[in-house]
């Protein structure tokens, strides 16, 4: 995850769908503020925002706007085709212990709804 990427996405969206970055606002119901402060890049995209875009555009996935994949393209077993699906969440302690699985990346939401993502170097 990038927030650069993100940026790219969120701007492709306002573009295909042929609104002005204050429709956008509009539509999602944010201050248009925001919109021009993201865009701007003056502030990082928070989670309240994919998550109100993501709402509001059926076609549109969180998992497209963070990673940039669509469900389509989750069509790997060891891709999530949800990004929190119950199915493929387990958080026994017994399967964190034996699991051979290694982290990638890391995803810290702050209490303020904006997040980042810390990926393994």
């Amino acid at each position: 995850m990038n927030n650069k990427d993100i940026l790219k996405r969120i701007k492709k969206i306002i573009e295909d769908n042929n609104l002005t970055n204050s429709e956008f606002a509009d539509k999602i119901g944010v201050p248009k503020s925001s919109i021009s402060h993201l865009l701007s890049e003056r502030n990082n995209p928070s989670l309240d925002i994919v998550s109100k875009i993501s709402s509001t555009f059926n076609d549109i996935t969180s998992d497209y706007l963070i990673f940039g994949q669509s469900h389509q393209e989750n069509t790997s077993p060891d891709v999530p085709g949800d990004l929190f699906s119950e199915k493929d969440i387990d958080i026994t302690q017994d399967s964190v212990k034996e699991s051979n699985n290694k982290v990638k990346s890391i995803i810290i939401i702050y209490e303020n709804n904006k997040f980042e993502q810390i990926d393994k170097l």
